[in-house]
């Protein structure tokens, strides 16, 4: 049994160091400036530990995955490129690393006073950066 649901439809409420993140990630100013104005909708469809992940802001970008086991999916900044990832639970969050680059984004998404919050950190160490999206459930 999943710890947690994050099943349905959340919409980004509040952005945490996102510039910052997206500067670290090697994004011109403009395609910054695009991201952070933009309020992204994740449609989650969770089924235990089966989950469809369709996140629709800038692009659409769909992930489909089951946690425990590792899975190949693309870049969403570069369709050309993919990696490999591995989904796993780590208490009451649901921690997604970057197993092909472990320079590269890992994401933990948890439930936070009843809203979807998801930490992406690109880097490591003393040179990581870390950003927070708060979605709200529609």
């Amino acid at each position: 049994m999943a710890p947690i649901d994050l099943d349905g439809t959340w919409k980004l409420v509040k952005n945490e160091n996102l510039d910052a993140f997206l500067k670290a990630m090697g994004l011109n100013f403009a395609v910054r400036k695009m991201a952070a104005a933009a309020t992204p909708v994740l449609e989650i469809t969770q089924k235990g530990d089966v989950f469809k992940v369709i996140s629709k802001g800038v692009k659409t970008h769909e992930s489909n995955y089951t946690v425990g086991q590792e899975f190949t999916d693309k870049n969403p900044l570069n369709e050309k490129e993919t990696s490999t990832y591995s989904p796993v639970w780590d208490g009451d969050k649901l921690r997604i690393d970057n197993k092909s680059n472990p320079e590269a984004i890992h994401v933990v998404r948890e439930l936070i006073d009843g809203q979807l919050v998801q930490t992406q950190t690109i880097g490591s160490g003393d040179k990581a950066v870390v950003s927070k999206r708060i979605f709200a459930k529609k």
